[in-house]
């Protein structure tokens, strides 16, 4: 410790009017108290949440496995909020020992016009007659002196004991450390596996269209040997007209019907132009006399 009693008066005064003053002690108390809150938060939520799922919702060996992980992290928590509250507390004390040793320490200025008194009055005193006042200030310096050291070790004591902070502890691990390469060893086999699986799709899907073709091609012909040995109409349509397909309406009928209009039309009239024929050269006979008698005289 630092012997503040062998420091004048004016060097302790300095020192503690001339520092930082107390606002980092409060900021940081204030922050580890932010800290404790949060941990205090996330250490209920944990207990909650652990206990929901051990209870109520998730039963077995993965919920006591679980549980058993969970639970010295969320005492950690609770641990660390509590050592976090107590270094705010700290910090405010030792924010409070400043203001004391601040309150109790002699103003800068005082000890100022004190210095410049008796160096007036020992630069007046020939005859001695300002050495009373000189020895009434010189014992007010004695004060000025004693009161900054008293205030000095008093704020290096408390100060010193509020700034100790308790250790604080690392986390536990909650987590398998062989988990990250069996993750990975999982994911390069999945990997695998789905590569060797596209590779099967994609040979099959090659092969697959010859395949297709084929069945499609015969496919087509037996339906259409189907069609053609099962369909009477369509085997009439083909030999009249020469087309594979019914007619769907009206002018498909009398489309396929039109080439071959004079054809039919011809071939009807034929019976009917040999008859006319063969009446004409049976008038013909008769009126020649050739059949039933001779033939009559002309008038």
């Amino acid at each position: 410790m630092v012997d503040y009693g062998a420091f004048p008066p004016e060097f302790n005064s300095a020192r503690i009017y001339s520092g930082p003053g107390s606002g980092s002690f409060l900021a940081a108390a204030s922050a580890w108290s932010a800290l404790a809150a949060e941990l205090n938060s996330a250490a209920l939520s944990y207990d909650n949440v652990i206990t929901s799922l051990n209870s109520e919702e998730w039963l077995g060996t993965a919920s006591t496995a679980m549980a058993q992980a969970a639970a010295p992290y969320a005492a950690w928590l609770t641990t660390t909020a509590a050592q976090a509250e107590e270094a705010a507390t700290q910090a405010r004390t030792a924010a409070a020992a400043y203001e004391t040793a601040l309150a109790s320490s002699v103003p800068p200025p005082l000890i100022a016009v004190n210095r410049t008194q008796v160096s007036q009055l020992q630069a007046t005193n020939v005859l001695g007659q300002n050495t009373p006042l000189i020895a009434q200030l010189e014992a007010q310096y004695g004060e000025y002196w004693a009161q900054d050291a008293a205030a000095m070790y008093s704020y290096a004591g408390q100060s010193a004991s509020a700034t100790k902070v308790a250790q604080f502890q690392k986390a536990p691990e909650v987590t398998n450390p062989s988990g990250q390469a069996t993750q990975g060893a999982a994911v390069t086999n999945a990997t695998a596996n789905s590569t060797a699986t596209n590779t099967s799709k994609t040979l099959q899907a090659l092969a697959q269209p010859a395949t297709t073709t084929s069945t499609n091609a015969t496919t087509t012909a037996a339906t259409t040997a189907a069609t053609t040995t099962t369909d009477p109409l369509s085997e009439v349509w083909f030999l009249l007209t020469g087309q594979t397909s019914l007619p769907t309406n009206l002018g498909t009928l009398v489309n396929g019907y039109s080439p071959f209009a004079g054809l039919f039309y011809n071939t009807e009239g034929l019976p009917y132009f040999s008859t006319g024929m063969a009446n004409t050269f049976t008038q013909i006979a008769k009126s020649v006399g050739a059949i039933g008698g001779a033939a009559p005289a002309a008038a």
